[in-house]
């Protein structure tokens, strides 16, 4: 390679991997499986754990292969590939080809469709959807009733297919109504493997631009960007979905994946957009909730707040009081103190600019703690994956583990190892995010060191916890 190379290990390099990238079918072929395999689960699911009691179902969802995978497996595995692979789910993700087949159903026949406004393709939308999936988490236990979370996977195609027929943004559904793309969009900010130009001098002098051309956006394969990017201009968070378009359909193979070089500008430090902001600030609350659930006295102090409101409207489920706490109330109390502490360390640039270097500082700590907590919960449900392929429905499964004649299985790694593991790896990424954060403007230095310096504490306690776990 040339020295202004931009990729320092180019994964299309590799033989096999450029003749996949390279068929028409892909990633077209890789979809339609996946796709296949949620409607599998989601019939699967239907009309099963309805009337069944909380004890029962706490069982149940790793018993039951809808909720076993969707939640045990794919949930947790979405968030560690968004952090070594970025947006690799977004490559094979059914959701954007559902929503591409409903977009040119809908140019093929020409009907007049709806204009996204500005507000919501900033991504507001997305983090309202976000929030109300991680509500009824808490309020109606959408991922323990198998029954509920069919009933999410379906909604979720359902609504990939109408805003494809609606609205007339390519990629619609992605953009906007995609209740993990803040998450995907913040976690793929801290992996060294992008898509990127290889020699930006190439793109330079290249005279065709195949990959922005508007007369290839809707062909089949070897299409321009259908996302309606500048490829070969890439900055962080631009809502690539890695489809490998421009991949394809560049005549000097100049576009390529793999581990890009610090000074690239999809890698640059940049403060993080507003909607990805809310979604740090939202997922402080949810992946703090889901790392203290792992330690029963640490759970029971964590929760005495919203058993204290449920005693006032003891009517309500207490499910709904958990989420409040988590989702709104806890979140506002640490981003109060991180506030207020930057304040007084020197931050006068304004309360928004405050919060966005706050939730900046914070997201890589945020990002490691989720991965904690995806490590434990695949490490204790993994060993259900043969009982729930033998037993989809996992209702003999269950009586089985109630009866005591079937010994629920063990997880694979305990959780003071993992604690270990995880309690390292969040102290050298803070150590690392520390050193990054003086590339940023000095207006925004207090915040975010003090914002990484607070979560930083709160997650190396918890897991502090797990490690000396017996």
């Amino acid at each position: 390679m040339k020295e202004s190379s931009r990729i320092k290990c180019d994964f299309l390099s590799w033989r096999i991997v450029r003749a996949i990238v390279h068929l028409a079918v892909f990633p077209i072929a890789f979809q339609i499986v996946i796709l296949c395999a949620l409607i599998g689960l989601a019939y699967n699911g239907f009309d099963i754990g309805t009337d069944i009691n909380h004890n029962e179902l706490m069982t149940l969802r790793k018993t039951n292969l809808t909720t076993l995978f969707v939640w045990g497996i794919w949930w947790p595995g979405m968030i560690f590939v968004a952090l070594v692979f970025g947006h690799a789910w977004c490559m094979v993700c059914p959701m954007e080809l559902v929503n591409r087949l409903s977009d040119a159903l809908a140019r093929k026949i020409g009907w007049h469709r709806a204009h996204i406004g500005k507000f919501f393709r900033a991504g507001w939308l997305a983090i309202a959807l976000y929030f109300i999936m991680q509500a009824l988490v808490a309020g109606i236990s959408i991922h323990r009733v198998p029954h509920y979370t069919a009933m999410l996977l379906m909604s979720l195609l359902g609504l990939a297919f109408f805003s494809g027929l609606i609205f007339n943004q390519h990629r619609s559904f992605c953009k906007v109504f995609c209740p993990v793309s803040a998450l995907l969009s913040v976690y793929g900010r801290y992996t060294p493997i992008q898509l990127e130009v290889c020699n930006p001098l190439v793109c330079e002098s290249c005279s065709t631009k195949d990959c922005v051309r508007p007369d290839r956006r809707e062909h089949f394969d070897k299409r321009s960007c259908p996302s309606l990017l500048v490829p070969y201009r890439r900055d962080p968070s631009d809502g690539c979905v890695l489809c490998l378009q421009c991949v394809k359909v560049c005549p000097y193979q100049n576009m390529s994946v793999g581990v890009v070089s610090a000074d690239a500008p999809v890698r640059q430090k940049k403060l993080l957009r507003p909607f990805e902001a809310a979604f740090v600030m939202i997922a402080l609350g949810f992946v703090a909730h889901e790392v203290i659930g792992e330690v029963k006295w640490l759970d029971a102090f964590f929760h005495a707040v919203p058993k204290w409101l449920n005693h006032f409207l003891p009517s309500l489920s207490f499910g709904w009081f958990e989420a409040v706490w988590f989702l709104a109330l806890f979140p506002l109390l640490i981003w109060s103190i991180i506030a207020a502490v930057s304040y007084f360390t020197g931050h006068r640039a304004g309360i928004r600019s405050l919060l966005l270097a706050a939730a900046t500082g914070a997201a890589p700590i945020v990002a490691v703690a989720h991965i904690a907590k995806a490590l434990a919960k695949i490490s204790a449900w993994s060993g259900f994956v043969p009982l729930a392929w033998n037993d989809p429905h996992g209702l003999d499964t269950l009586h089985r583990i109630t009866n005591h004649t079937l010994a629920a299985p063990s997880g694979l790694v305990g959780l003071p190892i993992i604690g270990w593991i995880m309690l390292v790896l969040i102290i050298w990424i803070g150590w690392r995010s520390l050193r990054s954060l003086q590339q940023m403007p000095s207006e925004f230095l207090p915040a975010s060191r003090v914002s990484l310096i607070t979560t930083a504490i709160l997650f190396t306690s918890v897991l502090a916890v797990w490690a000396w776990t017996a």
